[in-house]
């Protein structure tokens, strides 16, 4: 009975240990060892990075206000006159009403292009009635053209599936061997390419309006967006760390003397080798292909769309490229910085790949 007890214990712990590695694992064990190879303490605190990112507003900072149209009960009959009675009437019941954000945007990218064609339609009447229709039909044309950008906005980035985009709580994009996370691309392309419609005129709806449910739960079942910006968190860190470690340890004294590798360079070239350019490298360029696409469409669709005060600072908070607290920015610069800080440590020890 001892026996099997033990056996059963070494049996999970041999299997604890063959546990995959995470990215997070990895960037630890990478940090370690350059720290290790240099005689240099790297300062990581991954929890502490990823609580200074910003957090989402809440919906109500995110929410913009739409007028509703409301028309009478004899308007709304007289639009028999363009076969839009039973497409009014649906929209107007109490579940039309209680619909999400994506319900009501196919409701108004289908509807718009259909006034506008009954509009055409009753300007070509001489009876006085339907001229007066035709008035009203403008008016509501106008009335939605102008809230349709508002709309659109509450309707994409006012859902749940796009809050789920932007969450904290996400774990990092796997490394390159597990399959990174798909970015959800069709779903986003609909989104900046409703996004542009808003600009337009006399647009027809598109082909994929009826369906654009199906890409809400594209975005509902990805996760990319979160864990791109948990990676991004990740990686800076860890880049802006290792630069400052390199450049410490560079400034206190030479590692090479005349640009002759000893004993700790060769360690360094074996970090290098098998950390940098066979582990950290791979992972850093898997997160950031990919999320150059995502934050495009992100900042494609934006561009388009009016923005609360408090989203707007989000934004530029997590993608502006010059703001120097910015997510990306900061990526940016610690990347170039932690490229540069090995290349001035390769130099000094005449280690540079092709030297």
């Amino acid at each position: 009975m001892r026996l099997t007890f033990v056996t059963l214990l070494l049996l999970a712990l041999a299997l604890s240990g063959c546990s995959k590695p995470t990215a997070r694992d990895m960037l630890e064990n990478y940090t370690e060892r350059v720290g290790n190879a240099l005689e240099q303490t790297v300062d990581i605190d991954f929890d502490a990075a990823l609580a200074q990112r910003p957090a989402y507003p809440p919906r109500r900072e995110r929410q913009l206000q739409i007028p509703e149209i409301r028309e009478g009960l004899i308007d709304v009959l007289d639009f028999r006159h363009c076969d839009l009675l039973h497409r009014i009437a649906e929209r107007n019941t109490s579940l039309a009403k209680l619909a999400p954000g994506s319900q009501r945007l196919i409701y108004e990218l289908e509807m718009l292009p259909a006034l506008r064609q009954c509009h055409d339609k009753l300007a070509d009447s001489d009876d006085e009635d339907l001229q007066a229709l035709n008035q009203r039909v403008t008016a509501i044309i106008e009335s939605k053209e102008q809230s349709l950008p508002a709309l659109t906005w509450n309707a994409i980035y006012n859902s749940e599936e796009m809050e789920q985009q932007f969450a904290l709580g996400a774990p990092p994009l796997g490394l390159p061997e597990e399959g990174v996370t798909a970015v959800p691309q069709t779903a986003l392309e609909h989104f900046a390419d409703i996004a542009s419609l808003t600009r337009q005129q006399n647009w027809q709806a598109p082909a994929y309006t009826a369906n654009l449910e199906k890409d809400f739960e594209q975005l509902y079942r990805s996760s990319f967006g979160a864990e791109w910006l948990t990676s991004l968190a990740l990686l800076t860190h860890t880049l802006e760390q290792t630069a400052a470690a390199i450049n410490q340890r560079l400034e206190r004294r030479p590692i090479c003397f005349k640009q002759q590798p000893n004993n700790q360079a060769r360690i360094i070239r074996n970090v290098f080798q098998q950390f940098y350019a066979g582990e950290f490298q791979p992972y850093l360029s898997s997160v950031e292909r990919p999320g150059r696409l995502w934050r495009e469409y992100q900042l494609k669709t934006i561009a388009d769309l009016p923005l609360p005060p408090a989203a707007a600072e989000y934004f530029t908070k997590v993608f502006d490229a010059d703001r120097d607290d910015a997510l990306w920015h900061r990526y940016l610069e610690a990347r170039d910085l932690h490229t540069q800080s090995w290349q001035r440590l390769l130099r000094q020890c005449g280690m540079m790949p092709g030297s």
